[in-house]
């Protein structure tokens, strides 16, 4: 029986890129590096967030990266803020500026407000994350 999703795996174009990635996700988000293996194009590492095996990252040595369904992960923070503040200050793009939102739901509750305060960023591969938080 499925309990959770475990991580999410992101494929890098090389070892200098596999090496932004990691730096970006570990000095940046705040992740630590729970394993690595390989070098050079065999390089690969998992990182954990509070204990928890979050992103698998490999370096593949692949000139292109494959484009997926994937539209976005999220981050859950109490700053979305914050974390905008430092993705900003690392130089990464800001691709929406923390706001409050409010969903108007269908379940659990038909026209209830799920109030939220989001924001989204690009990654090192150009993958995006959001910052999210209940209010």
């Amino acid at each position: 029986m499925i309990t959770k999703i475990h991580h999410v795996a992101l494929k890098c174009s090389g070892t200098e890129s596999f090496q932004k990635t990691v730096s970006f996700y570990t000095d940046v988000i705040g992740m630590q590096v729970k394993r690595s293996w390989g070098e050079g194009a065999d390089a690969g590492a998992m990182l954990t967030l509070n204990g928890e095996d979050i992103l698998e990252l490999f370096a593949e040595g692949q000139e292109q990266v494959c484009n997926g369904s994937i539209h976005h992960f999220a981050f859950y923070t109490d700053d979305p803020d914050g974390c905008i503040a430092k993705i900003r200050a690392a130089g990464y793009e800001v691709t929406a500026e923390p706001e409050n939102i409010d969903i108007l739901l269908k379940q659990p509750e038909e026209g209830a407000q799920y109030p939220l305060r989001v924001a989204f960023c690009r990654g090192p591969l150009g993958e995006c994350i959001e910052f999210f938080s209940e209010r």
